[in-house]
């Protein structure tokens, strides 16, 4: 069975851990008894599909970003122009990070050196074609932005990773906004926005 095609029992799990963590549960001391009593379902049947907890939770975060960015790529398709699509991937990384965004919190457990961590980064590098995270997602409007542009493929490689960067400092700004207290995040984010659009003219017009 395919990654897109997840046995009810499977998402039946990753449902319960999504749940638990948005109730407030810490991920690193949930237990099988706790996921599977919130799933439904026997701990033997778990592990029918399951070796540990770690796979557990790690299938259920990585579950929960691709979704999150199938949402947002249905988010992007409303809008009409590069800017009002990265806009909109800045404001939805706001809500989740002054929210309980499960979405965020895989992105955190992927840079660690837990188990969970690890298993999260296999699941993303081994990703199907289909399954979309944040710098696919990129990839696909910046793309669509430089058709018939004569662009090479290191210049749109590099607009990939400048608009990641620009992504990722955001997100910093979001966890340290009490020591950043002097930029505005309305004004941040028109200004990410624009840098880069502007980055793309420029190698658009090179």
């Amino acid at each position: 069975m395919g990654r897109g095609e997840l046995a009810p029992k499977v998402e039946a799990i990753y449902q319960a851990v999504i749940q638990l963590y948005m109730e407030g549960a810490d991920l690193n001391n949930l237990t099988v008894s706790e996921i599977t009593a919130k799933a439904g379902i026997g701990k033997g049947t778990a592990y029918d599909y399951f070796s540990n907890k770690e796979e557990m939770i790690a299938g259920a975060l990585f579950y929960e970003m691709k979704n999150a960015c199938q949402r947002l790529y249905k988010c992007f398709k409303q809008e009409k122009d590069l800017y009002g699509k990265i806009y909109v991937l800045l404001t939805q990384i706001e809500r989740q990070l002054t929210g309980t965004g499960c979405f965020f919190r895989a992105l955190h457990v992927m840079m660690d050196h837990s188990s969970v961590g690890t298993r999260v980064r296999e699941l993303i590098q081994n990703r199907e074609d289909d399954e979309l995270l944040i710098n696919d997602l990129l990839r696909v409007v910046i793309e669509e932005e430089l058709a018939n542009a004569k662009v090479s493929p290191e210049d749109r490689e590099y607009l990939v990773l400048n608009a990641v960067s620009k992504i990722i400092c955001f997100t910093m700004f979001q966890y340290d906004k009490k020591n950043m207290a002097s930029l505005n995040p309305q004004t941040l984010k028109e200004k990410i926005c624009e840098d880069i659009c502007s980055e793309i003219e420029r190698l658009k017009e090179s």
